[in-house]
């Protein structure tokens, strides 16, 4: 068996079509710009358990910046001295349905990748080349099968304006 082919092809199929949902914030987003934020804010605005909420969240951001994919890594470990970024959402096609991490949580070191670096400084990160980045670590791509052109990287904080 070749191991290399099987490390490299995409480990999980996803639909390529967009759902009815997705397709109708779109139509929103061209036409009715107040409308179209007044769903999302409908969509994520009832939800209490925040896995829902996260996928919730991450589909919208997607939808709303023509995203082909959206991840969601939060940090686990931060009080022990040993963070960890760990994929909560992970690999999600804008426009399909809702796909928790399907293989398991995926984990990314501390300080590590576009990821990492973003977690650990808090600053922002926009690419439009990511794999030209220095910093840009291709461990995910080889495991899913998809190369990021383009990257945008934001930390996530909460009311303490703590990164989560």
């Amino acid at each position: 068996m070749n191991h290399r082919a099987s490390v490299s092809r995409p480990q999980v199929r996803l639909p390529r079509y967009p759902s009815k949902d997705i397709d109708h914030k779109r139509e929103l987003k061209e036409t009715n710009e107040r409308d179209f934020f007044l769903e999302i804010v409908k969509d994520i605005s009832n939800e209490l358990d925040l896995k829902n909420l996260s996928s919730k969240m991450a589909a919208n951001v997607g939808c709303m910046l023509d995203a082909d994919k959206v991840s969601l890594f939060l940090i686990e470990g931060k009080t022990t001295g040993k963070p960890m970024l760990v994929s909560k959402i992970f690999d999600l096609h804008a426009g399909t349905s809702i796909y928790p991490s399907c293989t398991g949580d995926i984990r990314v070191p501390w300080g590590q990748g576009i990821i990492g670096h973003v977690a650990e400084t808090g600053e922002t990160v926009n690419r439009k080349n990511a794999m030209k980045d220095p910093r840009y670590n291709d461990e995910l791509g080889r495991i899913t099968g998809y190369h990021a052109e383009t990257l945008l990287c934001m930390p996530i904080r909460n009311a303490d304006n703590e990164i989560v």
